[in-house]
């Protein structure tokens, strides 16, 4: 299964759709059949956290908007990381 590299874009984290995932917008991993599912294992997992956090979830997410993510296609995961199949690695929360 692919590993994907989503990467939120620099320049647009003060896009007002970020404000759904909070403080959740470094770097992940997805190892993932496709980009679609990869994104929506990251919007689920960000969301999920701040709507926990604060009770309420906007939409919609930022992680699918390639305008504000950029996914990459990887042939494996990073050197030194392991990502099971269906799992997202974040590299800090």
């Amino acid at each position: 299964m692919p590993i994907y590299h989503l990467k939120p874009i620099v320049a647009l984290l003060e896009d007002p759709a970020w404000e759904s995932v909070g403080p959740h917008r470094a770097e992940c991993w997805a190892n993932a059949p496709t980009e679609e599912v990869a994104r929506g294992m990251a919007s689920g997992r960000y969301e999920n956290a701040e709507a926990n956090m604060t009770g309420h979830r906007q939409s919609p997410s930022p992680w699918r908007d390639p305008r504000l993510v950029e996914v990459r296609e990887l042939d494996a995961a990073p050197s030194g990381m392991s990502i099971p199949e269906n799992v997202i690695v974040a590299s800090q929360l």
